[in-house]
């Protein structure tokens, strides 16, 4: 009798068990940011821009406009255009903090990662030195008297280009 019992059961139990098993399955995984750059840099060399005007990577072929930082904002925006033969995918720059009448605030290094074809312009957004929200751009109008005014000067250092 315990017997017939023990059938019917193991029947039931048996079925249930084997479909319950785990299956593994590969999800797709995301790049990491290594292969993205591998595959970003492969065809792309680095070049040291020059003051040499027959250089076709001298600073007058790489043109920094259209700054502007209000008084109370974090961050910094302006216009890269590119007047050389070959796409530029990144910057390295010196922006140069000054007062108006010279005297240096402060001077940081950026490297922008862009995509800026040959003849072409890209708006550019980086964070601010201002910390303090104390200074405003001079061509800027303030939104209130206590800013101190300043301006800035733009020097590239190298580009990365494919």
């Amino acid at each position: 009798m315990k017997k017939l019992f023990i059938i019917p059961i193991l029947l039931i139990i048996l079925p249930l068990s084997v479909s319950a098993r785990k299956t593994g399955y590969r999800l797709p995984t995301k790049e990491t940011d290594k292969e993205k750059r591998a595959q970003k840099e492969a065809g792309t060399f680095r070049v040291s821009i020059s003051d040499d005007t027959l250089s076709m990577y001298s600073r007058r072929n790489i043109i920094f406009s259209g700054y502007e930082k209000k008084l109370q904002s974090t961050r910094e925006s302006f216009f890269i255009t590119n007047h050389t033969d070959r796409v530029i995918l990144s910057v390295e720059l010196s922006i140069e903090y000054l007062t108006p009448d010279g005297r240096q605030l402060n001077r940081k290094f950026h490297r922008i990662d862009c995509h800026i074809p040959p003849g072409e312009t890209r708006a550019v957004d980086i964070k601010s030195w201002d910390t303090q929200r104390a200074f405003y751009y001079l061509p800027s109008e303030p939104e209130r008297a206590s800013g101190a005014p300043f301006i800035v000067k733009f020097t590239p250092l190298a580009l990365s280009i494919r």
